[in-house]
């Protein structure tokens, strides 16, 4: 998933992304266009079948009629004069049968065009006899030069005493350049005759070859309800693109043009599903929540006291954010007091497990003027307080919002009850003032990182020591985070009003394992220094 994410997580290569987002949906409006086209081409090939099928329908009409006016007007007295006189009276009528035989038992005997049969020959057994009620019998695709009719040639329909030659149906030539099509006779055990037209489309179209490459070529097959008769069309999807390509490609040029907007719209929402802000809200918890800890060195004792439990988030493609980031996010969705509580908790689940038991520390945890509520934090911070022999709590009060000074004062002492001490974070900007300082029964203040952090003789670096003297005369204890150099450290040492520091200098934020290492690693330093003292 952070492979699909990360365009949108890191807002790189976002022409690429507006490029595959459109060539997406122009590909989508493509298929969906060609899915259209392909039914509209399938709509046509029925129609082309349905329409050649209604000539055999005519066909089957006509022969049936010819059968009942054969019956109706060949009344003398077989293959007399008259009786020639009546067949060919019959051949006269508009329906493109003219050759009609007396064949009583299948033996030609006579026709239209020839008087008597010298031999009398037989039709021999039918190809076919229908199942229908008036019992039809055919030849398919004969030549009759063995019964006499020299040069005749076609399928003989048989209800005796009458056979009826049908023409061979030669043409097939459909309406669509694109289309060819086949006619054939069909039995009803499976057996078929090629009656005219390209050969092999029946047989494809029953073996549902279109299925194979459904959008090159496509096939239908219609036949008679009450007939025999099929005609099979084949459609060539190659050859209609070649002879529409110009408005295809005015079609495809639209498509692609159009798309733009909808391409453009989708990365917008995308854009907007996958900020920061969105997927904050959507993956915010204690699972997400990442904790780091930067130790606090005590310069009187020279011992890491404590240190700052500083929240961190996992976002959804692995990578670690800040809180800068995300803060005002909290802040905005009014999640301040639960998104402490998610950090209070991992941070219960990491410190208790993964340090050692002699280990005591002061665990600063900062929290919004909003949040500050006695019971609310208490319950908040509840886990530890099983293990209050291993960890003090204290927090941190945040310059985000102002804060009431008696309401303020109310909870600091309900806190300090309870065993939760309370500073005032970076001091030296936002709301905070050395009246706050004086006012509250806070317990200490921390300096903002901009007075440890400012160049040597700047402005910054020059108020440090009057900020040090006016908190300091306030009683309260000081610390100073953002200490990197030695030498700042070493001024901060020589005002002797500084009780902490925490900054790169002491150590970066630590992972939970690290933390570990680096207590282990600094309480062996402090015991080899003092060994060191005591020889010495």
């Amino acid at each position: 998933m952070s492979g699909f994410v990360n365009p949108f997580v890191s807002g790189r290569h976002q022409r690429v992304v507006e490029f595959v987002i459109w060539l997406m949906i122009t590909i989508g409006l493509l298929a969906v266009g060609a899915g259209l086209l392909h039914v509209q081409m399938h709509d046509a090939l029925r129609g082309e079948a349905k329409a050649k099928l209604a000539h055999f329908d005519t066909l089957h009409r006509n022969v049936t009629a010819a059968f009942a006016e054969l019956r109706q007007t060949a009344k003398a007295e077989p293959c007399s004069e008259q009786f020639i006189r009546e067949l060919r009276r019959v051949a006269f009528m508009p329906d493109g049968l003219n050759e009609f035989i007396y064949a009583p038992d299948g033996v030609v005997t006579c026709s239209t065009s020839m008087s008597a049969s010298p031999a009398s020959a037989s039709l021999g057994p039918p190809d076919v006899v229908t199942s229908e009620d008036d019992g039809i019998a055919f030849w398919i695709n004969r030549t009759l030069d063995s019964v006499g009719l020299v040069g005749v040639a076609g399928s003989v329909a048989y209800q005796a005493p009458f056979a009826i030659v049908v023409p061979a149906q030669t043409s097939s030539q459909a309406g669509q350049s694109w289309v060819d099509m086949e006619f054939v006779f069909s039995a009803a055990d499976g057996r078929v005759w090629h009656l005219g037209g390209e050969t092999g489309i029946f047989a494809a179209a029953s073996r549902h070859q279109d299925n194979d490459n459904p959008l090159s070529t496509m096939f239908d097959v219609a036949c008679g309800k009450d007939h025999a008769y099929c005609v099979a069309v084949k459609g060539d999807a190659a050859a209609m693109a070649r002879r529409w390509r110009s408005e295809l490609a005015l079609a495809v040029g639209l498509i692609a043009f159009y798309a733009v907007w909808p391409a453009s719209v989708l990365y917008r929402a995308l854009e907007r599903y996958w900020s920061l802000e969105q997927r904050f809200r959507r993956h915010l918890s204690s699972q997400s929540v990442v904790c780091a800890y930067q130790p606090i060195l005590d310069l009187r004792t020279g011992e890491i006291s404590g240190c700052e439990v500083l929240a961190r988030w996992r976002d959804v493609d692995g990578s670690i954010v800040a809180p800068d980031k995300f803060v005002d996010i909290v802040a905005g969705a009014n999640q301040t007091l639960s998104f402490t509580k998610m950090v209070a908790e991992r941070a219960f689940e990491e410190l208790s497990r993964g340090l050692p038991k002699d280990i005591r520390l002061q665990l600063n945890f900062n929290v919004f003027p909003r949040d500050l509520d006695s019971a609310k934090l208490r319950e908040v911070y509840k886990a530890f307080e099983a293990e209050r022999d291993r960890f003090q709590i204290a927090i941190e009060i945040v310059e985000s919002d102002a804060l009431g000074i008696d309401a303020a004062q109310t909870q600091i002492e309900a806190l300090a009850q309870h065993g939760i001490r309370t500073y005032i974070d970076d001091f030296g900007s936002g709301y905070s003032s050395i009246h706050r300082v004086a006012s509250l029964a806070i317990h200490g203040v921390k300096l903002d990182r901009s007075f440890a952090m400012a160049p040597n003789e700047s402005l910054m670096a020059r108020m440090l020591v009057h900020a040090l003297d006016m908190v300091g005369s306030s009683g309260r204890e000081i610390v100073v985070e953002g200490v990197e150099t030695q030498e700042r450290l070493d001024l901060l040492i020589a005002t002797k009003r500084v009780a902490y520091v925490q900054g790169y200098l002491v150590s970066r934020p630590l992972t939970i394992d690290a933390l570990a290492e680096f207590l282990a690693e600094h309480d062996a330093a402090m015991m080899g220094a003092k060994k060191k003292a005591a020889a010495a």
